[in-house]
């Protein structure tokens, strides 16, 4: 069986674990689906460890900048183009225009031939350590702006899943 064949047949369970565990980490997805789930950086390990114990393949990380209030100005933020209201802590979230990290094209192929969640655990825990070594990297807002120690910025984890799945509306 194939990776979206794996998923498409557990749909059901899948999407219920991920909302268990994006409440867990206080993860909260950009949009209607499972992609761009802002993250904080102390969660970042155990989320990945659990998405992966799930069998859920990580394919892209995206940069926020977490705005707790206007007055982070005074602190050289905040940086982005704008974003969600934060569900879970004071403030928004803000997009940042840094490159993506991104997992290999051709990893993600072989990922896909099969469902094999010790090669997605070892894959996305090469994902964890590429993301984290780009956080050790003090981002730039501008071409000649930084953000000083990165001290807002949290990743955005891009899950690989069928397009069309849509998570239900929360109240």
């Amino acid at each position: 069986m194939n990776y979206i064949d794996f998923l498409e047949t557990n749909k059901e369970y899948i999407t219920k674990e991920l909302e268990i565990i994006f409440k867990k980490y206080k993860v909260q997805p950009v949009g209607n689906g499972y992609i761009d789930c802002i993250i904080k950086k102390p969660e970042l390990g155990a989320f990945v460890e659990e998405i992966s114990s799930l069998g859920i393949i990580i394919i892209s990380s995206s940069w926020w900048c977490h705005v707790e209030s206007y007055s982070q100005s005074e602190r050289g933020g905040p940086h982005g183009l704008g974003g969600p209201r934060s569900e879970y802590y004071n403030g928004w979230f803000s997009e940042l225009q840094n490159e993506f990290y991104d997992v290999e094209e051709s990893l993600l192929n072989k990922l896909s031939e099969s469902f094999d969640k010790q090669r997605i655990r070892v894959s996305n825990l090469n994902t964890l350590k590429g993301i984290e070594e780009r956080l050790s990297i003090t981002f730039m807002y501008t071409p000649t702006e930084y953000i000083e120690g990165n001290r807002c910025v949290v990743p955005g984890i891009w899950l690989f899943v069928p397009d069309n799945w849509v998570r239900k509306a929360r109240k």
